[in-house]
């Protein structure tokens, strides 16, 4: 089956977000209602995981990549730095 649609597609935005990716991994802070979001990354590399990412293991986001979540990666998924902080932008569509 499978996504057919972009995030930006899944309502009206309901909540944007500034996340600093520093040396601990964090999560997203996901507004109610929240059902997709489109997290932009900053001007630093970052490491995103479906569990706990470490600054070597974890997907690999080149800065000023354009990821889209959905459902459940919402609250599951994690980044940290691989070197240098960097700030995600977040917006939350629902």
């Amino acid at each position: 089956m499978g996504i057919r649609r972009s995030a930006a597609e899944y309502g009206s935005v309901i909540g944007d977000q500034a996340l600093s990716v520093a040396g601990t991994a964090v999560g997203l802070t996901r507004p109610a209602g929240a059902i997709a979001a489109m997290v932009t990354n900053g001007a630093e590399p970052i490491r995103m995981r479906w569990d706990t990412p470490t600054a070597s293991v974890g997907h690999y986001i080149n800065p000023y990549s354009v990821i889209d979540l959905y459902e459940d990666d919402l609250t599951d998924v994690k980044f940290i730095r691989v070197s240098s902080t960097s700030t995600a932008h977040v917006t939350y569509f629902g």
